[in-house]
């Protein structure tokens, strides 16, 4: 193969090294704007992801700390399809739309954001994203929302409260749980940044975080965040108890509404709780019922009926328990149900620093065993050789496929060498200049002519260094520089992210207590895309330890 071929090959393989990453990147920007331009860009980014695999041989899939509890939760939510006593294409499609979309998603992720700087361009697009529906949700406060058009509340408990925001997700419950994710990631940037500014950017931050969540009036959120924010606040940083009580007190004087809201969690005056109550009984009965393989992805709304036992009205159709624990374990069975637990609860206990991955070299990776299994048998050594000549034509097909797409490269020119004059640096002491050859002069740079050194006259140049000034440097330390507020350690910011993703599922794990928030496609796009993230942070740090 000539230099040329290579070079376009290579060019290829970073072109569609590229475009998958930019499919992420617009996955963490629509993911809560539109899911379906975030779905699209999710199979875009497989389709190059893949045809990079057959182009490099070098790229190798890398090991994730919980590739096993994924692919079991995957194998098992299928198998729960096709065995569910509701089967029919809507649960197929159901499936293959969500469930596909969510292991699509932790797999181009956790193979392609390798790099610090690529952790960072997803975090931003994941910010950008969400000051959007921060705005989003102050223009609906502003402009209105009627609440009894859509029955979020009720009205004989809360006749005054008329609006509830959703900006761009549908639903106020789901907007609280979406902005309690991204308080907590803010709180973990918090405990790491060291800029001033930086600091100060991320507290406005929370409090407007905390203000659209104030406006979703969704107790169960609120609750949740203020445990996180106590939990923070004893381990890592008690001023943020203070930063939470004086936001909350903000709301709480301006709004009575907001405390009688919030006051009535424990006082059970909403009829949402007794339905609540009364669908969590119901899906013990079904999780009684089927508790191997479940009733079937997806299939809730549709089994529901059958032990509606304390819902007044049929035709109100119930889409999900209201709790997570509950609805996994009623449509996937217990062992679907504890393989995704293994994976949600293991990347939690994972970003708050318990080491649950080894190294790419590691004998007894997951890989390697399989290796050894198949090169036990000789039947699965056919397979595999068969595999290879499949993955080569593949790889014959994807290399002509680029072709199509393959630009000339421009000639490279040739610069000819300039020969610069030499230049030495010494100390004037080392000159002895005498006096009257110094031209005085404000500037840095000084030129000095006729100074006899060796027995020849040569000029010099004398560049003034700066010295310190303690009282500009106290000046300059004590006021806030916004220039580099987006300028962070590497290190830093992984260590801050990782602590971030580590709050935000146990805001999953608290919110699932009362609301399903995972049943929302946005809301599970994200927990995704921030599993992977995690894995590949651990990864990184993993690879600079070594």
């Amino acid at each position: 193969m000539d230099r040329i071929s290579v070079f376009a090959r290579r060019q290829r393989i970073k072109n569609l090294e590229q475009w998958t990453m930019y499919a992420i990147l617009a996955e963490a920007f629509f993911l809560a704007l539109s899911p379906t331009i975030a779905a699209a860009a999710v199979v875009f980014g497989v389709i190059t992801w893949f045809l990079r695999g057959r182009i490099d041989t070098r790229n190798k899939m890398r090991t994730l700390p919980f590739d096993v509890p994924v692919a079991l939760f995957l194998l098992v939510g299928a198998a729960s399809v096709f065995m569910s006593s509701a089967r029919s294409f809507d649960l197929i499609y159901n499936y293959c739309m969500l469930v596909g979309v969510y292991g699509l998603t932790y797999l181009i992720v956790g193979q392609t954001v390798q790099t610090p700087a690529q952790i960072k361009q997803v975090a931003q697009a994941l910010g950008a994203s969400a000051i959007l529906v921060v705005l989003c949700g102050f223009f609906q406060f502003v402009f209105g929302v009627d609440a009894a058009d859509v029955k979020w509340t009720d009205p004989d408990a809360f006749p005054e409260l008329r609006k509830r925001i959703f900006s761009t997700l549908e639903n106020p419950n789901v907007l609280a749980g979406y902005l309690d994710v991204f308080i907590c990631l803010a709180l973990g940037m918090l405990a790491t940044v060291e800029r001033r500014s930086q600091k100060i950017v991320l507290v406005v931050a929370i409090v407007m975080l905390a203000a659209c969540l104030a406006m979703t009036y969704s107790r169960g959120a609120f609750l949740t965040i203020a445990i996180v924010f106590a939990i923070y606040g004893v381990l890592k940083d008690w001023r943020v108890l203070i930063l939470f009580a004086a936001v909350t007190g903000f709301i709480a004087f301006n709004d009575p509404t907001f405390v009688d809201r919030i006051t009535s969690t424990f006082t059970m005056g909403d009829t949402s709780e007794g339905v609540r109550i009364g669908i969590w009984v119901s899906t013990f009965a079904m999780i009684s019922d089927h508790p191997f393989a479940g009733i079937g992805w997806g299939a809730y709304q549709f089994v529901y009926p059958q032990y509606n036992y304390y819902v007044a009205d049929p035709n109100i159709i119930i889409y999900h328990a209201h709790n997570i624990y509950l609805n996994f374990a009623a449509e996937i069975g217990i062992v679907g149900a504890l393989a995704f637990f293994w994976y949600f609860f293991g990347t939690m206990l994972m970003s708050f620093g318990v080491n649950f991955s080894g190294s790419d070299d590691d004998d007894d990776s997951f890989f390697n065993r399989m290796e050894k299994i198949f090169a036990g048998n000789s039947f699965m050594r056919y397979m595999a050789e068969l595999a290879a000549v499949i993955n080569e034509k593949f790889a014959n097909f994807a290399d002509a496929l680029m072709n199509l797409f393959n630009r000339k490269q421009p000639k490279t020119r040739k610069v000819k060498k300039s020969k610069q004059p030499q230049l030495e640096l010494v100390h004037h002491d080392e000159l002895n200049l005498p006096h009257r050859n110094r031209k005085r002069s404000t500037d840095k740079v000084t030129s000095i002519d006729d100074i006899a050194v060796g027995g020849e006259k040569i000029s010099v140049k004398s560049v003034q260094l700066d010295e310190p000034d303690n009282e500009h440097d106290d000046k300059k330390t004590s006021a806030v520089d916004f220039k580099d507020v987006t300028k962070i350690d590497d290190k830093n910011f992984l260590d801050g992210l990782k602590l971030g993703i580590g709050l935000a599922f146990l805001s999953i794990a608290l919110n699932g207590l009362t609301d399903d928030l995972l049943f929302n496609i946005p809301s599970s796009m994200l927990m995704w895309q921030l599993g992977a993230l995690g894995a590949s942070i651990e990864k990184v740090n993993g690879f600079r330890e070594k």
